[in-house]
Order: structure tokens, then C-alpha cells, then sequence
């Protein structure tokens, strides 16, 4: 590992999820889930969902893009006052948004009516946790102001406790909220479809049996994602999991040294005098993990006896002396993180980010099946490719979970496969071995796309169940510009053959295997033969070599991450030996090794 990298297991995510969805559902609460403290992690927000939250909670436009981009079409809330530079993207990307401002709101109303649309909006009412709302005294001149205003709806009321003056939640300030929600109801002369009683810090009333009747919606991200860590300081709530989150780093120093620094002490390069205890000499460590990741204070450290002594920018410095077993240089340390700790790790761009999900091997289930069109059946006849298949171990079956073989003779056939796949799997990732892009704007929609467009279209097709940022385009040679602009703009990884050459063939899959496995269960791969330079055939002259084609597929066999497999371009111009190599692949694809 050469890098830091936080693992995110997406089954505790979506178990604390349904947990907290259970709870309030036996009072009538709808949750909506906040992924903010993920910036925004598709992944994350399809296990919330999954967990049966209603809908997606965010803070920031980027992560609101990330998760449309991603295909998640649930009702976002916007958790922030946007700019007002900023209000007709959140018109146009935002279902319902907290609101406080009456200036704000006007400026919604405006952009609204022009775009022919109406924006729900959440009247946030200030209960003394003095951060965002409106005060109570003020709240019938909004409300009368608002309803004058056309292209704004009054969905409902909400407030905001303990992230700024730390005022907890109680039955007293929520029955407030609610006194307050029977107002605006007699003012607007309707029922309001949301009151909203806060985030997770309301979550501990709720278990106690104290929230008022009339509160209907919670914001819930920390006790999700974290189970409560920062939630339920003092009795903790078993039924969550603490531990979906893991940060880890590599020591890059060992050594025994003094507890206390040797010199004239000063300020540190934060501003601050740091306090030492003389403990005597002891083993320190010194990880690759500073402050520019995350606040040191929020580490806990998994392994027993090690101990958090402080941070700079780039090194966390660690007392080693009583760990069990003992750690060395090379070796990982990991630690839980509270929730300030999360948010910045999430945020630095220097952690590597590994959503993690349970899959099954294929090796519980060695079955398959086969779909082609007439030419590909001829290959599949013509190289004996069941029989072979079947000499590796694997049984023909209908089974849903069948590792899925598709030939076709136009990329444009593959989508179907594709989509297939997705929808039966339930979020897949993509790996594309093709030479050319397959990017060019799109033609009507409800006509087959261009052989040159197939990528675009499954793009707009995919999602939810394959996401862009899942996808992995490897191999490319042949990109016009406004392909190279579509692709930068998408959120794909892409290998080109310079990139190839550079880094080789092994090292492109793999990441590309872990970027399409990252929070799915697993990836379709889709192979064209024009991305192989093959002997006596134009047709992928400059391609990866025969050799390194087996290499991909046997890497992709190996992952035990392979769920299907798409062969396109396999028509009757295709002469016959390029054929017979198409078929050697297809069976390293399934396992096939020399030993």
C-alpha cells in the first residue's frame, strides 16, 4: 500500500441504515440519509438506500452532480442554503431544500417561475442552537411572505440542533417545533408534508421514547455511517455498527526515542504549544498520515496498545511501546475515526477511497450460460466453446447468478447484455477492452445508437445499476475530440495505450479491476477484438498484444469479480483465425491456464 486509504464496508452502511429506518418507522418518521460526511459516495448513498431511507441528504452542489451523475434519480434535500449564485442549479438539480433566508428565498421564487417549476422548500426555525433558522418571532411574517411568492411551496419546517451551540435535542424544544408546524398549517391552510426534527443527535430521544408527536423526518448521517460513535457518547445503541469505516496507513518510521522534546519549546506549526509527559524512552512510530488528511484528535487506533501522540501536515507519531503484537517499519496501522476525523479523510484527495461490498466467489457457483446472435452461435458451434467451457469445471444453467457469455457482432448488441446484467446483479461495474471511444453525441434516443456512440448510450442507461465512476475504458487508440471531451468529462477511468505502454498491461487491470469491483458485486467485461494487435489482421494493428489479451482475461478469471462477458465485433467479415483467438480468450475469461 502506498498510499492511505479508508475501506468503507457498504453491508454495515446499508445494516445501520435499515437499523435507523426500522426505529423511526414505528413512529412515523421518514429518514432521509446524509452522505455528506462521503462527499457524496454513490456507493454510500445506494446502501442508505437500499436501507430504505426515502431519500439523499447533501450539502454540496459537487456531490449532489456526483450522485445524479451516478444515476441515483431518489428526492435529494439540499442541507444548505445555496449561494445565490448558485439557485438555479439548485432548481434544476435539488427536490427539496432547508431555507432561512427570505431574500434567498425570493431569488428561488424567481429563478422557479421562469424555469415553469415549483421548488419545495423547508422553513428552518432557529431553536437555540443558533446556527441557520428562523426566529420564532419572525416566522409568521416569512410564512406570509412566502406564500405571496410563486414558484416556491412550503413543504414543511425543520430545525437544527447540536452541530454548532451544541443544544441537545429534547421533547421540550421539538414540541416547539411542532407548536410551530401547527402554525404555519393554519396560516397556509393546508397540511405540511414535513417536520423535520433534526439529524442523529435526535436519535437518542427517539430510542427513549420522548419524540413529540407530529415530528416526521429525521437527517440521518452520522449514526449511519458511523453507528452512533458520536450519537451515543454514553450508552451506546447496540444494534448499530461502529465500524464501517477504517483508515490505514503505512509506518514509515520505528525507533525508540525520548517522550519529551530536547531543546527550547515554542509553538507548533498550527499555532499551538503542545504538552509532553516524561514517560522515559519509548517506541515511536510514524505513519504517513498527517493533519492535511485528518484531525489526529479523532483517531482511535485498532490495534491494542498503540497509542496517538500528535500530528504534523504529512506524519502521525504514534507510541508503539506496548503494541499488540509489536509493529515494524512496512507495516500497516489502521484506526476508527469520530465524525470530524471521517470528514476530513473523506475530503483529502491524498486517501485512497475503497468502498468494499460482499460477493460471492465463483466459485460457490461454477455455472454459466451463453447468448448470441447467428454468427456468434457459429463460433460458439464452429470452436466447440460450451464443450471447452464445460472441461473447466463449469455447468450450462439458467441460473441468475450464471457467469453470462454474450457474442454479438455489433457493439451496439452488447447494451442489452449489459443493462441485463446490472439489473440482475444490482450494481455492477464495467471494464471495456476496445480500441476506439464509441463517444460521438448520441441520435434519437429511441433509435439503435452508432457503432460510435454505444458508450455514450450506455452512460445515459446504465445508472443506477452501473455507475460511470464503476466503468473502465482500456486499450483506446482511436478518440475524435469531442469524444476526448466527453470522456474527461466523464467520470471513467480510462487507459489508453500510451498509458498502457508506460505502465503495462497488469498493472491497468488491476486497477481497473478494483475500480469496477469498488462497492459493486462485481464488473461485466466487454472485449472487442480491434483492441488486439493479432497476426495477418488490420484490424487492431497497435492494440495490446495476444498475449496481454489472455492476461486481462486470466486477471479478470482470477478476481473471482467476473460476472459476465460481452464479445462484439465478431461478424462475418471477421476472418476465421481472429475468430479462433476471440474463442482462446473467451476461455482464459472463464479460467483456462496453461497448468
Amino acid at each position: 500500500m502506498s498510499d492511505p486509504q479508508i475501506s468503507i464496508d457498504l453491508a454495515r452502511i446499508e445494516h445501520n441504515a435499515r437499523t435507523v429506518v426500522d426505529l423511526c418507522r414505528q413512529s412515523g418518521i421518514t429518514p432521509f440519509g446524509v452522505t455528506k460526511g462521503t462527499c457524496g459516495m454513490p456507493q454510500v448513498a445506494r446502501a442508505m438506500l437500499r436501507g430504505g431511507v426515502a431519500g439523499i441528504a447533501e450539502s454540496r452542489f459537487e456531490n449532489i452532480r456526483r450522485l445524479r451523475d451516478a444515476g441515483i434519480d431518489c428526492p435529494i434535500m439540499l442541507l444548505r442554503s445555496p449561494p445565490l449564485t448558485r439557485v438555479e442549479e439548485l432548481v434544476r438539480t435539488v427536490d427539496i431544500s432547508l431555507q432561512s433566508e427570505l431574500q434567498l428565498i425570493r431569488e428561488i421564487s424567481r429563478i422557479a417561475e421562469r424555469l415553469g417549476r415549483v421548488h419545495d422548500v423547508i422553513l428552518m426555525i432557529d431553536l437555540g442552537d443558533l446556527r441557520e433558522g428562523i426566529w420564532p418571532n419572525d416566522l409568521i411574517p416569512t410564512v406570509e411572505a412566502v406564500m405571496d411568492l410563486p414558484g416556491v411551496r412550503i413543504a414543511g419546517v425543520g430545525t437544527n440542533l447540536t452541530c454548532f451551540g451544541a443544544i441537545i435535542p429534547t421533547q421540550e424544544n421539538l414540541t416547539q417545533l411542532v407548536a410551530h408546524a401547527y402554525k404555519v398549517e393554519s396560516i397556509t391552510g393546508r397540511p405540511l408534508d414535513w417536520v423535520s426534527g433534526g439529524n442523529s443527535s435526535s436519535l437518542p430521544l427517539l430510542l427513549a421514547g420522548g419524540m413529540p408527536n407530529g415530528v416526521n423526518n429525521l437527517r440521518i448521517g452520522e449514526a449511519i455511517l458511523q453507528g452512533g460513535r458520536d450519537t451515543f457518547l454514553t450508552d451506546p445503541w447496540e444494534a448499530l455498527d461502529r465500524d464501517a469505516f477504517e483508515l490505514t496507513g503505512e509506518l514509515l518510521e520505528v525507533k525508540t526515542k525520548p517522550s519529551m522534546p530536547i531543546g527550547q519549546s515554542g509553538i507548533d506549526a498550527f499555532g499551538k504549544v503542545p504538552i509532553f509527559v516524561d514517560e522515559g524512552d519509548r517506541l515511536r512510530g510514524i505513519a504517513n498520515i498527517g493533519r492535511e488528511d485528518v484531525i489526529a484528535e479523532g483517531l482511535m487506533p485498532t490495534r491494542p496498545g498503540v497509542r496517538v501522540l500528535g500530528a504534523s501536515s504529512d506524519h502521525l507519531v504514534l507510541d508503539l511501546t506496548e503494541a499488540d503484537p509489536p509493529l515494524a517499519v512496512g507495516e500497516n496501522v489502521s484506526f476508527r475515526m469520530n465524525y470530524g476525523a471521517l470528514l476530513t479523510v473523506m475530503t483529502s484527495e491524498y486517501v485512497e477511497k475503497v468502498p468494499m461490498r460482499d460477493v460471492y466467489e465463483t466459485s460457490e457457483a461454477r455455472t454459466y450460460a451463453i447468448e448470441t446472435d447467428a454468427i456468434g452461435g457459429a463460433l460458439v458451434v464452429v470452436q466447440n466453446i460450451a464443450e471447452r467451457i464445460d472441461h473447466l469445471g463449469f455447468e450450462r444453467s439458467a441460473d441468475e447468478n450464471a457467469l453470462t457469455l454474450s457474442i454479438c457482432a455489433r457493439r451496439r448488441d452488447v447494451i442489452r447484455f449489459v443493462e441485463e446484467a446490472g439489473r440482475r446483479h444490482d450494481g455492477l461495474g464495467m471494464i471495456w477492452i476496445d480500441s476506439d471511444a464509441a463517444m460521438m453525441p448520441d441520435g434519437d434516443i429511441d433509435a439503435p445508437p452508432a457503432e460510435n456512440a454505444v458508450l455514450r448510450r450506455m452512460l445515459d442507461r446504465l445508472p443506477p445499476h452501473i455507475a460511470p465512476e464503476n466503468i473502465v475504458l482500456i486499450g483506446l487508440r482511436n478518440a475524435a475530440p469531442e469524444e476526448a471531451a466527453a470522456l474527461k468529462a466523464s467520470r471513467m477511468r480510462v487507459f489508453t495505450m500510451a498509458e498502457i505502454d508506460a505502465v503495462g498491461l497488469r498493472q491497468a487491470m488491476r486497477e481497473a479491476i478494483a475500480i469496477a469491483s469498488a462497492g459493486t458485486r462485481g464488473f461485466h467485461l466487454c472485449y472487442s477484438p480491434t483492441a488486439t494487435d493479432m497476426s495477418g489482421w488490420s484490424g487492431g494493428i497497435g492494440g495490446i498484444t495476444v498475449r496481454e489479451t489472455h492476461s486481462a482475461m486470466e486477471m479478470a478469471a482470477l478476481s473471482g469479480k467476473l460476472r459476465s462477458l460481452s464479445v462484439s465485433g465478431i461478424d462475418a467479415a471477421l476472418p476465421s483465425p481472429i475468430g479462433a483467438e476471440c474463442a482462446n480468450f473467451i476461455l482464459s475469461a472463464f479460467g483456462k491456464t496453461i497448468l
